[in-house]
């Protein structure tokens, strides 16, 4: 496939407006526009032209009053989901890490993105199974412990929006009535934590648990999932504790953040 040339001029302004974006800081949250035509080493008519687009765009705004610019709240809403998944991944490697080697299955931690479950981190067991999930990707949120505990601490908006979407079916076990699942979110709410059996792989059981910020809305899901010979009736109320403790260490590390 073959995709259409960028001209230097393109290129220019892309660069430019890139390097505009970067200007803004804690320190200078705002920013004249001559500063900017400064900075950039670029006339004022073009660094004129450059912010209206961003403003047109919705990257930028202007203060009327002092005459100056700084980024739309939407950029600082993603900028600040961005520093957050990162502190998730970096202050929760060592806690997943000795999760998988305590309980010997596979950990992981994830987030509820675009109504659906993302794994940021992924550490396999000494005894791995088969399992569709790894650093990156999505699963369904109503038929695994981790999109299950994910799911019940949200706003009933995208509990229903989840649901009108239709409840795929998996395996025999996957939930796909509206009620029997807003009676399970109910109960994993309560109970802090969630154990899916069966329901997005045969064979595969999972518990997961949440870690909370400190208004208690979820920020992300540790769990652990391995196969239904080791994750069973006998072994289950121990390796819940396990990882109950490890989401409350995380959530502990990150409360310290944000």
């Amino acid at each position: 496939m073959r995709y259409p040339a960028i001209n230097s001029y393109q290129y220019s302004s892309f660069r430019n407006a890139l390097r505009l974006l970067q200007l803004f800081s804690v320190e200078k949250p705002e920013i004249q526009l001559e500063d900017i035509a400064g900075k950039l080493e670029i006339g004022p008519s073009t660094a004129f032209r450059l912010v209206h687009t961003l403003m047109v765009e919705g990257f930028i705004v202007r203060d009327s009053a002092s005459k100056s610019y700084r980024l739309a709240a939407s950029v600082l809403a993603f900028g600040h989901t961005l520093l957050k998944k990162e502190n998730l991944y970096h202050l929760s490697i060592e806690i997943i890490e000795k999760l998988a080697e305590r309980t010997g299955e596979t950990a992981h931690i994830a987030i509820c993105k675009d109504e659906q479950v993302l794994y940021l981190l992924k550490i396999e067991s000494t005894h791995p199974v088969h399992l569709l999930s790894h650093a990156g990707r999505k699963n369904p949120l109503h038929c695994t412990s981790t999109g299950q505990v994910l799911l019940a601490f949200q706003k009933d908006s995208l509990i229903e929006r989840v649901i009108d979407r239709g409840l795929s079916s998996y395996t025999l076990k996957t939930i796909t009535d509206s009620s029997k699942l807003k009676d399970l979110l109910h109960t994993i709410k309560m109970k802090g934590f969630a154990v899916s059996k069966e329901e997005l792989h045969e064979g595969v059981v999972s518990i997961a648990a949440p870690v909370l910020n400190r208004k208690s809305h979820i920020m992300a899901a540790v769990s652990i999932a391995g196969p239904a010979s080791r994750i069973n009736d006998r072994t289950i109320p121990k390796l819940t504790k396990q990882v109950q403790q490890a989401a409350d260490e995380v959530t502990k590390k990150m409360k310290s953040l944000f």
